[in-house]
């Protein structure tokens, strides 16, 4: 049995936050794109937190990025893996300094 190919992911700014705050992020995987509108709202615990709405579907995730004892997401994948692309996207905006 053959092993599985690393999925190929990108992320990127389609709209910068406007002046609510609200912005949307494209996630590109193996070239299908989905894209996410999001907002960052004020996080007490730890991290910088965000609502993440995935566009035409519904879902609505609360996201948070930060040190590792302060990265969290309401996804399915998150709550299986532990890690998930919402975070991954997030947190490679946030080092580039685009959120």
């Amino acid at each position: 049995m053959g092993t599985a190919k690393p999925k190929t992911r990108t992320v990127r700014i389609v709209r910068p936050p406007d002046a609510d705050g609200v912005g949307v992020l494209c996630i590109e995987t193996d070239g299908t794109c989905q894209f996410y509108t999001f907002l960052e709202l004020r996080c007490e615990i730890g991290g910088r937190g965000f609502a993440v709405h995935r566009l035409g579907q519904g879902d609505l995730y609360h996201v948070r990025v930060g040190a590792p004892e302060d990265v969290s997401c309401e996804c399915m994948g998150f709550l299986r893996w532990g890690h998930c692309k919402h975070v991954s996207a997030l947190a490679a905006l946030i080092r580039q300094g685009e959120v």
